[in-house]
């Protein structure tokens, strides 16, 4: 039986003054800032022309039913989980969920990859990095913080890298959907991968990170725009696949989170038909992109009974469970339950990998739960 239970994909909802009082001052004028009521919408909205103003309610609601969230929502922050931003509390809601430590993801910084002014981008992540950096510390061993990458310099970017890792961070957190001059199987990017590569740094890629003003969903049909979100996670990690990046380097982990799973057995399946019928196309690569995928990527889930269904097409070494704390669709306060239900059948070894031990590999956390890295001494 598993005794703890680890979530790879949680976040933050960030504090309403940390850009407006950690950025760079020449930026501050133009930092994201909360504003209470916006254009005659009620509730607290994050600012920051030309960026769509924000309601970051949905970041920080866990376990608040749809129903209630319009009405709620218009209360902001007052509305949301502590938690979110105070880690005195987030420990409380981690016991009462039953999670013993999380991989933490930022929240509204996810728009910051959006942002055009790259020199701007890049300080806003350095100040949200910072700040997280002084929230896990609150708990060392239960709350692991990712650094968000802004992937628009690839000198620059290679050198807050090299600061957050002495800063004790475990993996960098960068766009989902990179601008067009800057993909990530462009040459330009070839010293920063192989650092990544030589540091052993998991690189994440989360749903709604792109590199555009904006952002990744029309809001015209948010209901076909939310089961489409993967799409562009899908492209950007299997261009790398394509694009020879994989292949070079065959120790860089990526990590596809908040994508879920259900739907990669079928895209694997393609992606192994087309690698045979335009093979001879891609000499920069030596197998089938659905074998990067199986081998070199790793997925996060929550909520996916059809994925754990065909586990075995994926690699059950290659999935990992995430209760998305504190966001809208989180599991919290019921991740019990959503595991059983999600995980019926499945074996106890099986559960051991999901729940905690693929994250223990993959993060490098051995050191923290040393009792899952003897378990797992054969598992590569």
């Amino acid at each position: 039986m598993v005794n703890q239970v680890l979530s790879a994909d949680s976040h933050v909802l960030e504090p309403p003054d940390l850009w407006t009082t950690r950025m760079e001052k020449k930026f501050r004028d133009q930092a994201p800032h909360v504003v209470k009521d916006f254009d005659g919408r009620k509730g607290d909205f994050f600012v920051c022309p030309p960026l769509r103003p924000f309601n970051p309610f949905s970041l920080g609601c866990a376990g608040v039913a749809p129903a209630d969230q319009e009405r709620l929502a218009q209360e902001g922050y007052a509305a949301c989980r502590p938690g979110s931003w105070d880690p005195v509390e987030r420990l409380k809601d981690m016991d009462f969920d039953g999670l013993q430590a999380e991989i933490i993801y930022c929240g509204y910084g996810m728009s910051m990859f959006g942002h055009p002014d790259d020199a701007f981008q890049r300080d806003a992540h350095r100040a949200f990095n910072d700040w997280i950096a002084e929230y896990a510390s609150y708990a060392p061993n239960r709350l692991f913080p990712i650094a968000n990458i802004s992937m628009t310099d690839p000198v620059e970017d290679l050198k807050e890298v090299e600061r957050v890792m002495k800063m004790g961070f475990r993996g960098i957190f960068i766009s989902n959907d990179p601008a067009p001059e800057r993909r990530y199987d462009n040459p330009m990017w070839e010293p920063f991968w192989t650092a990544i590569e030589e540091y052993g740094l998991p690189v994440n890629i989360h749903i709604l990170t792109g590199q555009s003003v904006t952002g990744q969903v029309n809001q015209a049909n948010p209901l076909i725009d939310g089961v489409l979100l993967m799409v562009r996670s899908y492209r950007t990690i299997s261009e790398m696949a394509t694009g020879g990046v994989l292949d070079k380097h065959p120790n860089l982990k990526v990590v596809s989170v908040e994508n879920d799973i259900g739907w990669l057995p079928g895209f694997l399946k393609r992606m192994d038909w087309y690698s045979y019928r335009f093979g001879p196309r891609y000499p920069q690569m030596s197998k089938s992109g659905g074998d990067y995928w199986r081998q070199q990527i790793y997925s996060t889930f929550q909520d996916d009974e059809p994925g754990m269904r065909c586990r075995d097409m994926l690699g059950v070494t290659q999935l990992m469970w995430g209760s998305d704390y504190p966001h809208f669709d989180s599991t919290f306060p019921h991740s019990k339950e959503a595991i059983e239900r999600n995980l019926a059948g499945v074996s106890e070894e099986e559960r051991e990998l999901i729940l905690g031990g693929n994250m223990v590999r993959v993060y490098g956390l051995e050191e923290v739960f040393k009792g899952r890295a003897t378990e797992l001494a054969g598992v590569k």
